[in-house]
């Protein structure tokens, strides 16, 4: 029977993977640095992650909160969760952290493939999952593609982290409320 894994090496190993991750970008960073600086052997790391682009993508998805969102019986409740939940708190070093994994992927396809399966995909599944839910109530319009309505609530997020604006919470609210304009469906004159 296996020993469980001891939480604190859990802790010391995702902060070294983010400290090397910060300091080397994932190229320069080896499995060997991050056993190194957390103070633990290579086996260590091989025992929880397969390799380094796994490694990396665990990391990262620990750092967001976890998004699961309960069937509240009303779409806007549960669209807004999503949003509270699921958008980092510090979105311009969220989007630097991302933004080095994307300048990765030509050398590094496995990282950004082990990004998207482990941490983006799961995460815009639940986001299209509610989208469609409200759908289905009638609360969402049907004319409008679940995968572009969660692209035009990001679309502006991105774009603000990357010109240096606010996206705190105020914003967010904002936002949000504008999103919820468009998705609704219009009401006949």
């Amino acid at each position: 029977m296996a020993r469980p894994l001891d939480a604190e090496k859990d802790k010391a190993i995702e902060a070294a993977t983010l400290a090397l991750l910060n300091e080397r970008g994932f190229a320069r960073m080896s499995v060997e640095a991050v056993a190194t600086a957390a103070g633990v052997g290579k086996p260590a790391i091989y025992r929880r992650y397969p390799d380094k682009a796994a490694l990396v993508a665990a990391v990262i998805a620990a750092r967001l909160p976890a998004l699961e969102v309960p069937d509240l019986g009303d779409t806007r409740a549960e669209l807004w969760l999503a949003v509270e939940r699921g958008f980092p708190d510090d979105g311009a070093a969220y989007v630097g952290l991302i933004g080095g994994l994307i300048a990765e992927q030509e050398r590094h396809p496995e990282l950004i493939a082990a990004f998207r399966e482990h941490v983006l995909l799961p995460r815009r599944a639940v986001g299209l999952a509610l989208v469609k839910r409200g759908q289905e109530r009638g609360d969402i319009r049907a004319d409008i593609d679940p995968e572009r309505a969660l692209d035009l609530f990001s679309g502006p997020f991105l774009a603000r982290v990357f010109a240096g604006l606010d996206t705190g919470p105020r914003w967010r609210e904002d936002a949000f409320a504008a999103w919820w304009h468009l998705l609704r469906p219009r009401t006949s004159p």
